[in-house]
């Protein structure tokens, strides 16, 4: 290096090869905290245990913090919530390379965070401790959940816990994502309440458990809230209802998943005090494939019970439900909170005893769907002797039944009242239209 390169050793300003190295250096920070969203990262603190730290602040392996020995008498929930708490300081991800991370004690999930697995049948996080709940949220948002398996300890015990096994618990959190995921051989799958702006996709929810009581063999339940979407999920030997919307939980999308082999009902609507309206469940299908003889493939396939309004059932593909086919049935005790002002369109069901079914429902729409192989293909009836027990006002039009064995279509009992029926058409059933209805219409205007 000659005389005039040597840098000045006074105030006297940069040379072009500092400028240079000084401009350099500041473009790559802008270029880091581009590309991990989250903005520049501050100084995190020092880790425990001599712990390397990862070379991205937005970037958090949990082997790096101790996680995966592979040793299911060690808990690797406390470092993989060092990740987690490190990954809240400066946003980002936390990665879970292939392998099995035995939990006994429970995760907590911060805003802003995303939990990312190699796949869910490489990653998986399996419970060591009974009656765990793997993930936890309260009051989060802007969290991602991808490629990860969620595996419960496998056993069923006889007492009853009001908190029981479950793969993520989900309270007042928006805008979560959890996708491509896998729940199997736990006792249920994913809780939500109070939440809105949730995705659930792409996920395998498949064996899960239940002893003899109503909290344990669910897939994915909803409880309040709103402004869901669960779509794209595979629903595979579930002992109790795949999706369960729940106490006025509304303005949610349920679309194209599929169900096999499940021993309840496919999608719940339910809820008393207050409605669950506009939720669109559209598209989705619940398979024969695979079935024996004298095998079912649910119970129900959609259930809309109580207090559930305005909802849309669309496109559904049903085949060999035991019980029902789609069902709207409110109670007899109550004149208002019943299901009413549903639409029920483009469905195609086969081989139930029971297609669509109105208990108790008032002022719905039951048009252009495809029944056969069935019972009695649209059943409009009433359930017990209160003054709610009526059925009233509904349409059912532009509807093709085959092969109703007993009906394709029937008015059980004079408080069926108001009722619209015209326009629909079939072959092969046992009776075409078997009226004992009240003031039935038999056109439209």
């Amino acid at each position: 290096m000659s005389h005039s390169e040597k840098p000045e050793q006074d105030n006297k300003g940069l040379t072009r090869r500092q400028l240079l190295a000084t401009v350099g250096s500041a473009t790559a920070g802008i270029m880091l905290a581009a590309g991990t969203g989250w903005g520049t990262a501050s100084a995190a603190a020092p880790l425990p245990g001599g712990v390397q730290r990862a070379e991205s602040p937005a970037w958090h392996n949990v082997k790096d913090y101790g996680a995966g020995s592979g040793r299911y008498d060690l808990d690797d929930a406390p470092f993989i919530q060092a990740a987690l708490n490190a990954a809240v300081r400066n946003g980002g991800t936390v990665y879970f390379p292939a392998g099995i991370y035995y939990l006994k004690t429970n995760l907590v999930l911060y805003s802003k965070v995303k939990l990312l697995g190699d796949s869910a049948q490489a990653s998986v996080l399996k419970a060591v401790q009974r009656h765990l709940t793997l993930l936890v949220a309260n009051g989060v948002e802007h969290i991602e959940v991808e490629g990860l398996g969620f595996e419960g300890t496998g056993n069923l015990y006889q007492e009853v816990y009001a908190e029981p096994e479950r793969g993520m618990q989900l309270k007042d959190c928006k805008h979560v994502r959890i996708r491509d995921c896998a729940f199997v051989k736990i006792t249920n799958g994913i809780r939500m309440t109070d939440c809105r702006h949730i995705t659930v996709s792409g996920c395998l929810f498949a064996s899960l458990l239940a002893a003899e009581n109503d909290n344990e063999g669910y897939g994915i339940v909803a409880e309040s809230g709103g402004e869901l979407r669960i779509t794209g999920n595979r629903f595979v030997q579930l002992p109790k209802t795949c999706i369960y919307l729940s106490a006025g939980c509304s303005y949610s999308t349920v679309s194209g998943n599929t169900a096999e082999k499940c021993k309840d009902a496919f999608v719940i609507v339910s809820s008393r005090l207050k409605p669950c309206s506009h939720n669109r469940i559209e598209g989705n299908t619940v398979s024969s494939a695979g079935l024996v003889k004298n095998e079912s493939s649910c119970t129900h396939g959609i259930l809309l019970r109580h207090y559930s309004t305005d909802n849309l059932v669309l496109h559904n593909i049903i085949s060999r439900a035991s019980v029902r086919g789609i069902t709207l049935e409110g109670e007899g005790t109550t004149e208002l909170e019943r299901p009413a002002g549903n639409l029920i369109s483009g469905n195609k069901l086969d081989g139930a005893p029971g297609g669509i079914v109105l208990l108790n429902s008032d002022g719905n729409a039951v048009t252009g769907n495809d029944v056969r192989r069935v019972q009695t293909g649209i059943l409009l009836d009433t359930k017990g002797e209160g003054g709610g027990s009526r059925c009233r006002s509904n349409l059912v039009s532009g509807n093709t039944l085959f092969n109703c064995s007993s009906a394709a279509i029937r008015l059980s009992t004079a408080r069926c009242e108001n009722n619209t029926v015209y326009g629909n058409a079939g072959a092969g059933n046992g009776e075409a239209l078997v009226d004992k209805g009240t003031d039935t219409g038999k056109g439209g205007f």
